[in-house]
This record gives structure tokens, sequence and C-alpha cells, in this order.
């Protein structure tokens, strides 16, 4: 499998990245319960395939997808991209002791990308916490710092802070393509590497669903979704749903995906790695069958005719949706 250049940094990634969030995950839990040797088959199944990039954070299931991921790269640390997140903290002392934890359940000495997961809007506390970050950075605790769900604004305050940002984590699909609008050209311009979650939409983008009704709760909090229907949600949305929008999408993913010998989500997933600024999708994967199928749809090329045909598929749904970037419907990224 080809690799992409990081950003501004010397690191060459898959472009498909292996989401961790299952994994160490136990009943109750967002994705449930996933056992370690299954884990440890599909991370080793995943390097042998030449997938080298894995993304964690301190937050997926309370450390112990750190722990699980560390377990699995224990003596093939040298083929394993990782990268963590950190949520904001108060101070320096929490901030690097927090990481030294995270250092440990990964089992290594330093991760290779930092991430600050979330901004916050306050902003002398997201000056200091960038700060941090730069800090643990130069005394080698981290090869680079990157962040995840960051605006303009917050990028180019890590700027000020003379942070070379390698690489910003946000939501990028079918369904969620406002970052088209200022978020991702200002990567570009930049030089920092993008890297997509919900790539797929948790699966919505599979078309595994037929109906509204058939997508589990905790899975359509997102602003396309009528939130009066949604227990989880006690927020209204800013915009009105595009239920209707996205169907209409799937549809045209089924179709395409007959032309192209994919399947939707492949198709879906291969379009996210086919636009401006994508280094690398981020895809959970619970068994070696999926990470196949991923692997398929980072190999494949597709054809401009393919990726114009599902920018306008999904224009409608951009277009219900605007320059709406936090797709959970709050206003945290700015």
């Amino acid at each position: 499998m080809e690799k992409r250049k990081l950003g501004s940094s010397d690191i060459y990634v898959t472009p498909v990245t292996v989401g961790c969030w299952s994994f160490g995950g136990e009943e109750g839990d967002y994705w449930g319960a996933q056992d370690q040797r299954a884990v440890e088959r599909l991370v080793h199944a995943a390097i042998d395939r030449g997938v080298n990039f894995f993304d964690t954070a301190y937050g997926y299931n309370e450390g112990r997808s750190e722990a699980s991921l560390g377990a699995a790269i224990k003596g093939k640390r040298s083929q394993a991209v990782v990268c963590t997140k950190t949520p904001v903290k108060e101070n320096w002392e929490t901030f690097e002791t927090e990481l030294s934890k995270s250092l440990k359940r990964l089992g290594v000495n330093e991760v290779d990308i930092l991430m600050i997961h979330w901004p916050t809007r306050d902003e002398k506390l997201m000056a200091d916490n960038l700060s941090f970050l730069k800090k643990v950075c130069d005394k080698g605790y981290a090869r680079y710092a990157g962040v995840s769900n960051f605006g303009v604004r917050t990028m180019e305050m890590a700027a000020e802070q003379g942070l070379d940002v390698v690489a910003n984590e946000f939501a990028y699909s079918l369904m969620c393509r406002a970052t088209e609008i200022e978020v991702a050209p200002y990567c570009i311009e930049h030089n920092i590497g993008i890297t997509s979650y919900m790539s797929l939409m948790q699966g919505i983008l599979t078309g595994k669903y037929a109906r509204v009704e058939d997508i589990p709760p905790h899975r359509r909090r997102t602003v396309h979704f009528d939130c009066t229907k949604n227990p989880l949600v006690n927020k209204a949305h800013a915009v009105p749903d595009s239920e209707a929008e996205v169907f209409a999408l799937i549809d045209k993913l089924r179709l395409l995906a007959d032309e192209t010998s994919l399947t939707p989500g492949q198709l879906a997933l291969a379009w996210c790695v086919a636009k401006p600024g994508i280094t690398t999708a981020i895809t959970g994967c619970r068994n070696e069958a999926q990470l196949i199928d991923n692997v398929k749809a980072g190999e494949a090329a597709l054809g401009a005719d393919i990726v114009k045909l599902l920018d306008e598929a999904s224009q409608p749904v951009l277009d219900k949706i605007g320059n709406i970037v936090d797709i959970f419907g709050g206003d945290r990224i700015w």
C-alpha cells in the first residue's frame, strides 16, 4: 500500500488508518466488548498488509484502548505509527503526569503524534495547552504535535505559539463536508496533514441501514437526523435534519458501487482518501474481513468522473448543513 507524507513531518502513513476506539472495550462501552486476542490478530494483520497508522486517545474506554494497542504492537513498534490524543488539562503538571500514564499504557517511551483532542473556547487555557503540547514534544515525549477538531482560529493560535502542527483530525465524509469551506483549505495552505474520522459515519455510509429507525440512536446524534426523535439528544440542532438527502445519497452510493465493483462503504472510503488534503482516513474495524474491505478502498483509484458524481450526490446534504463543522451540533470547533 502506498504511503503519504503527513504534513510537515518525516512520517509516511497509509491512506487508511486503524481507528482503535473499540480496543479494550467492555460490555456497556460505546462499541461494546472486544477481546484482546481479536485486537492482536487485527493489528498484526494490518501491519502484515502494510497498514502502519493506529489512532487512539486517552478517553477511549478510559485508557484501555491505549493499553490494548500497546499490547498488540509489542515487538512490532517500529512498524507502527502511533497517534494518541489528550483532553485539555488545567496545568502543566497534570498534562505531563497524564501523558506519562498514557505512554506507560502504550508501552512506549514516546508517541509519534500527540494531539489535543478538542479545543476549548477558554482562550487562555487553550493557549496554555498548546504551550504544554510544544513542551512535551521538546522534551521527547512525542515526535510531533497534532490537533483534533481544530478550526482556523485555533490552528492560528498554535502557529502563534510556535507549534509546528503536522496533522489535524476531524470528521469528514460524504455526509460531513463542511470542513471543505474553511478548515481544509487552511490545512492545505499550511502543510497540515488531514486525518479524517467518521469517514463511514459509524457504518451509515456502508448502506446497511434501510431506514432512519434502523440506525442505533447513539449513531444518529449528529445534525443530519431529527433530534426530537432521539432520546440521547437533549439540545435542538441549529439546522433542519437532512434525513431524506442522506438516504438519497446512500441510494446513489449503491448504484455507483455496482459500477465500480466496490461495496458502498468501500466507495465512500475511497472517495474520502481521494479528496484534496486528505492524508489518511480513520476507520474502525473489529476483524480482518473489515480490515481487508478498508484496505481495498484505500488502494482503489477512483476516476475523476466517479469523484465528481459523488460530490454531486452529497451536495444536497452539505447544502442543508452549511458551515457546521461540529456535526454533533455544538460549537466546539472554532
